[in-house]
């Protein structure tokens, strides 16, 4: 397996509080049958900050998919001025501020833990993990981040180590390492948030964790994280050849993982992108040609003339591919080129293997990027996979804090979920045509409490208050309420 691009963010929309008409209401503090059970959630991954729009949409049109996601919002880069000799820069988003960002992509029951990638440079965060001080610094650093932020935790996608360093300096970064990991583990628990690591695969369990990328050290971190994300793609860098290699290669990374790790917090990567290379050139005038990047939802429209039609299936990786020619210079330059992209059934079938190995699921590099085709095979996988077994089911009771109400008066529905905690998304939806449609979102506070704020408007209407599910909870909603207009 040969480098990936390096750097990876999200730029997000504002959520909007909706605020609608006030009325009088009936208290509410029944609940009604939860809903049927949710799929289990077997997808995590990465929003880029430069694919903003699409990676956002993806997530919000299916939050009931993912365990959690990392905008990549985040990048460690040198710096005099500080303990660490580490600074924690923030990307640019192409769109609203952190805060919204946040505020949009919480309360559908997956952790949000923004990445932070590495760009000190050659040698210089192992240089600060070897180093007591400095590695206690950039702890604190980074756990003071994850607080201030209000994020579910964080992603470290540290890559000088495998990609710049070089393997000689391996041996003395993967203790020092660990130590960090650990320290940064504990100080996050601490404060009930959560660590996830991106990381390039070891795969070979006949060599006891010294094959891959071993500077890692899977089984010397895997008590103090969450989450180990395996960035198993970018198999073929140099050559043609599968991004996310052979099903089989895929398997052996599964299976060494599981091995030293509990499977329910391994991640297998999963790309939903390819790569298009020179084969060779003939001829005289050739043009300098490089390598080109799709994404998946482009199979059809990647290379000009070819039809998706045209590209065939490899059976041993499931990825399409095809290869082609290209004329130049009125014909006297001929390059062929070979092009490798994963589709929805090479996303299906690593799939499987997340029921194989019981793994926490995929993570998909990037979000957005799919084809549209994957959504159906990949909900019925993870209806089949049950996650709504062994569940705690929650309840959800709300009241209106008046009965009356004159016009352009605020009026505030509260309530609580059982069992009660803080930070939970609850929706406030109204029926319209037939159709649930949300008005309003908040996350509940100490002891489980939410409240709505809202001004009277001409309409009268359904409501009901859903508390979305998560990893351990099942969702819920509230009995329905008459929502009345006074005149």
């Amino acid at each position: 397996m040969k480098r990936r691009m390096a750097l990876r963010g999200i730029a997000v929309g504002v959520l909007a509080s909706a605020m609608i008409a006030p009325a009088v209401l009936t208290p509410v503090s029944a609940v009604t049958p939860t809903p049927a059970p949710s799929p289990k959630r077997i997808l995590s991954g990465w929003l880029p900050y430069w694919t903003a729009a699409t990676s956002r949409a993806t997530f919000l049109a299916n939050p009931d998919l993912f365990s959690d996601i990392s905008p990549f919002w985040h990048n460690a880069v040198k710096s005099s001025s500080t303990a660490s000799g580490i600074a924690i820069a923030n990307n640019d988003l192409s769109s609203g501020t952190r805060a919204s960002n946040l505020a949009e992509l919480k309360g559908h029951g997956a952790w949000v833990m923004p990445s932070i990638t590495d760009g000190s440079g050659r040698l210089t965060m192992a240089g600060v993990v070897k180093n007591p001080s400095k590695r206690a610094a950039l702890v604190a650093q980074i756990s003071l981040l994850v607080s201030s932020g209000g994020y579910d935790g964080i992603d470290l996608d540290f890559e000088t180590f495998a990609f710049s360093d070089g393997t000689s300096s391996w041996a003395a970064t993967r203790p020092a390492w660990v130590t960090f990991v650990k320290a940064l583990g504990k100080s996050l628990h601490s404060k009930g948030k959560k660590l996830s690591l991106s990381v390039p695969p070891i795969y070979n369990s006949q060599r006891n964790g010294t094959s891959g990328y071993w500077v890692y050290d899977f089984a010397g971190v895997a008590s103090s994280i969450d989450k180990l994300r395996i960035m198993a793609y970018d198999y073929s860098w140099d050559t043609a050849g599968p991004i996310g290699g052979p099903i089989s290669w895929a398997d052996s990374v599964a299976a060494y993982a599981v091995s030293v790790v509990p499977a329910s917090k391994v991640q297998l990567g999963t790309p939903t992108y390819g790569r298009d290379w020179v084969l060779s050139k003939s001829g005289t005038n050739c043009p300098s040609l490089g390598q080109k990047v799709y994404d998946s939802r482009d199979l059809a429209t990647a290379i000009n003339g070819l039809s998706e039609g045209s590209w065939k299936r490899d059976a041993a990786s499931q990825e399409r591919y095809v290869n082609y020619s290209v004329t130049y210079s009125s014909g006297k330059c001929k390059v062929k080129r070979s092009a490798w992209l994963p589709d929805e059934a090479t996303v299906v079938a690593r799939a499987q293997l997340v029921k194989k190995y019981h793994l926490s699921g995929l993570a998909v590099w990037t979000i957005g990027a799919e084809r549209p085709g994957q959504w159906a095979p990949i909900r019925a996988l993870a209806n089949s996979l049950g996650s709504a077994s062994g569940l705690t089911q929650q309840q959800v009771t709300a009241k209106p804090s008046k009965k009356k109400v004159k016009p352009r008066t605020k009026i505030s529905i509260s309530g609580h979920i059982n069992p009660r905690r803080a930070g939970v998304g609850v929706i406030l939806q109204r029926k319209s045509n037939g159709a649930w449609k949300k008005k309003a979102t908040a996350l509940t506070k100490d002891r489980g409490v939410f409240r709505f704020t809202y001004r009277p408007s001409a309409v009268s209407g359904r409501f009901r208050v859903v508390v979305v599910g998560s990893p351990k909870y099942t969702a819920a909603v509230s009995r329905s309420f008459k929502v009345l207009t006074l005149r």
